[in-house]
């Protein structure tokens, strides 16, 4: 495709952001003094700023990147992620979830399933949270390498060293509150740019009315327009979609993704946790036409040039930089590199932030105990780049293994999102759920996992098995494992279950 040479205004521009959040995200870093300034941001957050950085933390680099390829590969369908996906659960979280998670004062949703289960269950999920989240980061940096290659010429590891220092200058020395504050920059330069490329993108096409013309008179793109899919389509039939993504992994994410849920934890009162959930689903009602518009815009466009859609297909991350590329002008292009970057730098410092979060709280600190605050803080910040590196190094075996980064993302998380929202449920809506249940039930629930994500490579590709299947069947396996093994087991007294219950108060509460 070739690389592009930025005007003087536009490089001005990118330029500016990158000033400007990385100011901002050193700004406020003053101030930070202890471990629950860096973790939680001394619970003193803004509920409109935690929806901003909600939205961003959800809507990144990955999504902008593998949202346009998967809408040119599926079409409208992926829009469910954001509908089916994202308001019921949003809703929930912040009317039960949330504001019970902030009252029971936990760090980590693995602390909270420590307390709720045992502690092999809290270090068994944050192991598994670890990994997943730095599989994420190096999602993250193909994102950016996709889009750095195909507009600037950069090689892909120049991409990723650039991307990485950036967020490590402000992420290491600010904790929560920069990164919250830098999302909030962010999220309004995100839909600026993502709407810049939808209103040029259907200029060029002649509306709504062109784009639909076009698309449907390409032979592979006969579903493109509708968001029920066939109960055969190989990736998103409509039951798996339903089941898998509208009752396992978007609650999940919602209520169980430490990287979310983080944010929440640091707002000043469970009132304003549920005011920024609420803020977050208004805005991101937009996002699914912003994210999967440009996809179908590249099909009308460019499907002569990219191709179609296969098993070896390997024009996908060129998607979103053709768009760009083609479509903008001198001034504009610059607004939505920013948009770009701002998806980049947020998505990373959430990420990373809340993973250092994880690692200091439910896998150091059980384990080095008595240390001063300052010494678990300053282990906080040096994982912040170990993190970082290590997302790094994964970046390039992901490029060369997923169609999308947001497949392989989404394959990611159903490795284990629906034993951990099974667990999340039983624990806290029923008391009768014992610690060996929920231990067995995480273990049956990523087994199924596992076996089903390997079936591809046991029994060849025609055997693989969608992750919207496998997020279901985990979620079944480990929900039935727990209510099984918790039956012939002892559950805990009331008195040990106050607080993590949610029809049993704490003491402060019942008084």
């Amino acid at each position: 495709m070739g690389s592009i040479a930025l005007e003087p205004l536009d490089l001005g521009l990118v330029l500016l952001y990158l000033v400007a959040v990385t100011s901002l995200g050193v700004w406020f870093s003053r101030g930070i003094q202890s471990s629950k300034d860096f973790f939680l941001a001394g619970r003193a957050l803004p509920w409109w700023a935690v929806g901003m950085s909600l939205v961003v933390s959800d809507i990144g680099a990955k999504d902008m990147v593998g949202l346009a390829t998967d809408g040119y590969r599926y079409g409208l369908v992926m829009m469910n992620f954001d509908f089916i996906g994202c308001a019921f659960p949003v809703l929930v979280a912040a009317f039960l979830f949330m504001p019970f998670f902030w009252i029971a004062g936990v760090y980590t949703i693995p602390e909270y399933l420590g307390r709720r289960y045992n502690p092999a269950v809290r270090t068994a999920f944050a192991v598994i949270w670890a990994l997943f989240m730095m599989g994420t980061v190096g999602t993250i940096f193909v994102s950016a390498a996709a889009m750095f290659e195909g507009l600037l010429g950069w090689g892909f590891w120049f991409s990723v060293a650039v991307t990485g220092v950036l967020v490590a200058i402000y992420t290491t020395v600010g904790g929560l509150k920069a990164v919250v504050v830098t999302d909030a920059l962010s999220c309004i330069v995100l839909i600026v740019g993502a709407a810049l490329i939808c209103i040029s993108g259907l200029a060029q096409v002649g509306g709504f009315g062109g784009l639909h013309e076009r698309v449907t008179s390409i032979d592979w793109t006969q579903h493109h327009f509708q968001m029920i899919l066939p109960a055969d389509h190989p990736e998103y039939p409509w039951p798996a979609v339903l089941l898998g993504l509208g009752f396992v992994l978007g609650p999940a994410y919602w209520i169980g993704n430490q990287a979310i849920v983080q944010r929440a934890f640091g707002t000043k009162s469970q009132s304003q946790a549920r005011a920024s959930y609420l803020f977050c689903a208004a805005i991101k009602l937009f996002f699914p036409v912003l994210l999967v518009l440009p996809g179908l815009i590249a099909v009308a466009l460019f499907h002569e040039e990219l191709g179609r859609p296969g098993a070896d297909w390997q024009a996908g991350s060129q998607v979103l930089p053709m768009l760009v590329k083609r479509l903008l002008p001198t001034g504009v292009l610059g607004l939505v590199l920013g948009a770009f970057l701002a998806g980049v730098l947020s998505n990373l410092d959430s990420y990373v932030n809340s993973a250092s979060t994880l690692l200091v709280n439910d896998l150091y600190r059980p384990f080095v105990r008595g240390a001063s605050d300052r010494h678990y803080l300053r282990i906080g910040q040096m994982l912040v780049v170990v993190l970082l590196t290590a997302g790094a190094l994964l970046s390039y075996l992901i490029k060369t293994q997923f169609g999308s980064v947001f497949e392989a993302f989404q394959t990611f998380m159903a490795f284990f999102q629906g034993p951990l929202l099974a667990l999340l449920l039983l624990g806290m809506l029923t008391r009768r759920a014992t610690a060996w249940g929920g231990f067995a039930g995480m273990l049956l629930g990523v087994g199924t996992a596992c076996f089903l994500n390997a079936a591809r490579f046991l029994f060849g590709r025609e055997a693989a098995v969608s992750f919207l299947w496998v997020a279901w069947w985990s979620f079944v396996a480990a929900l039935l494992g727990t209510i099984f093994v918790s039956l012939l087991t002892r559950p805990y007294d009331t008195q040990r279950l106050r607080g993590l219950v949610c029809w049993i108060p704490a003491d402060e509460e019942a008084s």
